[in-house]
């Protein structure tokens, strides 16, 4: 398969088709390198990836569950529930983070965040390659604070997603990708 076709071909497999193994430490080390090769203006590695394997899980869905009664006290017990059992679908996540250098007189803010996603689908794209499926999950947990100090991350981080990873379900039904023809427009000046 060429690698037009091999992305062509990528998709989301949703947390629930993901099951052990996860990958290796070595092939570990092959995906989280290849965050190296994404854009990045100036050179700055405005990322970094926290492994939350098998062990870990359980502590990020508590993490997860004290972020939510934080903001609502109130939350429904299945909710939580709910919130606890995101974390313990896949058998490992990838924490994917925007490390910003503020100020900088060379790359804004924007290009720090923007190097930092490219350098996250990098790592997925390379999991993929080893035949793993990935979905790059976000929403308000991992825009919260709360989740962002109790995974040790410093003021100047940001937590941009969390990369589901494991191997794909015999059961899992194919998925096809659905595609929408990219509209081209060339400027007329």
């Amino acid at each position: 398969m060429s690698f037009i076709e091999f992305i062509h071909q990528r998709h989301s497999t949703p947390p629930k088709h993901l099951v052990a193994p996860a990958p290796s430490v070595d092939e570990l080390t092959i995906i989280i390198n290849a965050a190296e090769s994404a854009p990045d203006h100036a050179n700055l590695k405005p990322w970094r990836f926290l492994v939350i394997d098998t062990e870990q899980r359980a502590a990020l869905g508590e993490l997860l569950v004290q972020a939510l009664t934080r903001k609502d006290p109130h939350t429904r017990h299945a909710l939580l529930e709910r919130e606890r059992e995101r974390a313990l679908r896949p058998p490992m996540l990838i924490a994917a983070i925007a490390r910003i250098t503020p100020n900088h007189q060379k790359t804004p803010d924007i290009e720090q965040f923007l190097a930092a996603a490219a350098a996250t689908e990098h790592v997925m794209l390379a999991a993929n390659s080893l035949g793993y499926g990935t979905i790059w999950l976000t929403g308000s947990r991992v825009y919260d604070r709360y989740v962002m100090t109790g995974l040790g991350l410093h003021t100047d981080e940001h937590l941009i997603g969390l990369i589901n990873i494991g191997s794909i379900a015999p059961d899992a039904p194919p998925k096809q990708p659905n595609r929408r023809s990219v509209t081209v427009a060339y400027w007329q000046g």
